[in-house]
């Protein structure tokens, strides 16, 4: 607005300029009248006054130069009506009468085209007020942001903004990073532009480019949050959280009276497995803002992952009593339910998200592993092969389908669904031992592999540290199936070392044993389907 009150300004001044040579038109008298008034127009009514002037200006005749000029007055006027109508359409809380509201703005935009179709902004605004909106024409959003990327093709600053509007409004993700990376090429400073490629970056998996971007918003701007925020988010996911931490002390330094920093260290620290910090950054988090919703999630989960199952009942119970339909706190209640092996209330709890949302790939990957810790594998393959169906890329799906098909003893299934979630994500440990396991270890000649056993069991130590037990006990079958038992006991022993106390010592000591006794580790279960009726939990009884 400030810029059209600009040209506004500009162009009364010329014509004040031209004086007493400019030639009188008959409308020459309501021009001046809505130049004057528009010097102080502030609200819908004086506007409304000074359009009506322009343009009964133009009706009565005017010379060449100042006509022109009413038509760009009552252009720019017809604008600035539309875009404080348009608030009331664009801008939360969206007020109730919006429709009607949209239809006038988008009358007077049309009507500030005819007057000035050289002045971009109506057609920017037409734009928005088709694309942000259910009822909007699509195409004609995309008409009218093609012609406004016309008309500001020397203004690189404007026309930088109009390519991150277009960016918004297409819904491919390569449609979205090409305008985006428009807008930077038009306006390398421009922030939005810089930001916005960095997140389709991100959401594409091209990390690196999303971190360079992020570090040039950095270098112009250290203290720029939404930078700072970004650029941690998108280390997470690259799993360098030390690096990510440095960036998330940094917003929380600037910014130390506000819950988001505290939760975002809390995720980084959950990542590190290092609850204690995670749960103390959340109670600080909480302490700010005690009902915040995220906070109270996060520190159930984290309760239920130190064991503290009654503290993680409590912030569970709260979340549901502030907001009882919350799918999140219904799927957490669910976790802790099956962490008391009550596993009924846990799948009854997923029934019930997954009755309002049937496709939802989440909840069905949770029922599954739910059905499999229940004794139901079967139901729990038949699910899976549903998820996978929907989309074969799944790496979570493929894994949990192959943990399934072992517990039935369909071992070479399940080496092919490791195989196929591998190629999807290479540095999932949790793939790379459960398949060196059962290349080491199945009763099926057909399937044992001992040199790809030691192949995955290693890049698993590698991930590991060599600090898991049950991953080197993992690589000490394959050599133990390769005849090497000397290097078999060796990690057979560490693993001992390392699992004493865990619910897994019992079988740590069996495989030693084995081992020193020149004997491969064979295992196969085939676990018998669990047909028992399912019973409500506590909760539901309560609810």
């Amino acid at each position: 607005m400030r810029r059209m009150m600009l040209s506004f300004l500009v162009l009364f001044s010329l014509s004040l300029l031209a004086g007493v040579a400019r030639a009188e038109g008959a409308g020459q008298k309501d021009l001046d009248e809505a130049a004057d008034l528009q010097v102080g127009a502030e609200t819908l009514a004086d506007f409304e006054k000074v359009i009506s002037l322009a343009e009964s200006a133009i009706k009565k005749g005017l010379d060449k130069g100042q006509e022109e000029f009413a038509h760009k007055m009552a252009a720019a006027t017809l604008y600035q009506h539309a875009e404080r109508s348009a608030k009331a359409v664009l801008e939360p809380p969206r007020n109730s009468q919006w429709q009607f509201v949209r239809q006038i703005a988008l009358k007077n935009l049309d009507k500030a085209k005819k007057h000035d179709p050289k002045l971009p902004d109506p057609y920017l605004l037409i734009a928005r007020l088709h694309a942000e909106v259910q009822d909007g024409d699509r195409k004609v959003a995309q008409e009218n942001i093609d012609e406004a990327l016309k008309l500001l093709k020397e203004n690189p600053v404007e026309l930088a903004k109009a390519y991150i509007l277009r960016g918004r409004m297409v819904e491919s993700l390569d449609a979205k990073l090409e305008n985006f990376d428009l807008a930077v090429k038009a306006d390398p400073k421009n922030v939005q532009a810089l930001q916005g490629r960095a997140i389709i970056y991100s959401e594409k998996g091209e990390n690196d480019k999303a971190v360079a971007d992020l570090n040039l918003l950095l270098a112009a701007d250290a203290n720029n949050q939404l930078a700072l925020e970004a650029i941690s988010q998108v280390l997470n996911k690259l799993k360098r959280y030390d690096d990510a931490l440095k960036h998330i002390d940094k917003l929380i330094s600037l910014s130390s009276k506000e819950s988001r920093g505290y939760l975002l260290r809390a995720g980084l620290h959950a990542m590190k497995e290092d609850e204690q910090k995670a749960l103390d950054d959340l109670n600080t988090a909480l302490d700010l803002e005690p009902r915040n919703l995220l906070g109270l999630l996060m520190r159930s989960q984290v309760h239920a992952a130190m064991g503290n199952k009654d503290k993680a009942r409590q912030d569970s119970e709260l979340l549901l009593r502030l907001v009882p339909d919350l799918p999140d706190a219904i799927l957490l209640r669910s976790r802790i339910a099956a962490s008391e092996k009550r596993f009924g209330a846990a799948i009854i709890d997923v029934k019930k998200l997954l009755h309002s949302d049937p496709k939802n790939e989440e909840y069905r990957l949770v029922l599954a592993m739910y059905l499999v810790a229940d004794k139901r594998p079967r139901q729990a393959i038949e699910l899976l092969d549903n998820v996978i169906a929907d989309n074969e890329n799944n790496a979570d799906a493929l894994r949990s389908r192959g943990d399934a098909l072992l517990s039935v003893g369909k071992h070479a299934e399940a080496v092919a669904d490791y195989e196929k979630a591998l190629k999807l994500d290479p540095k999932d440990t949790g793939v790379l031992n459960n398949l060196a396991w059962v290349l080491a270890t199945s009763k099926n000649d057909k399937v044992r592999d001992a040199k790809k056993s030691i192949e995955y069991g290693k890049q698993a130590c590698e991930l590991t540290e060599y600090k898991k037990p049950h991953i080197l006990s993992t690589l000490a079958s394959g050599y133990a199936e390769a005849g090497d038992f000397e290097t078999a006991i060796k990690w057979s022993t560490q693993a001992v070392e390392l699992g004493k106390g865990t619910e897994n010592d019992d079988q740590l000591h069996k495989e030693l044993e084995g081992y020193k006794e020149k004997k491969p580790w064979r295992e196969e279960q085939i676990i018998e389907e669990n047909k028992a009726p399912l019973e409500p939990g506590k909760d539901d009884l309560e609810t």
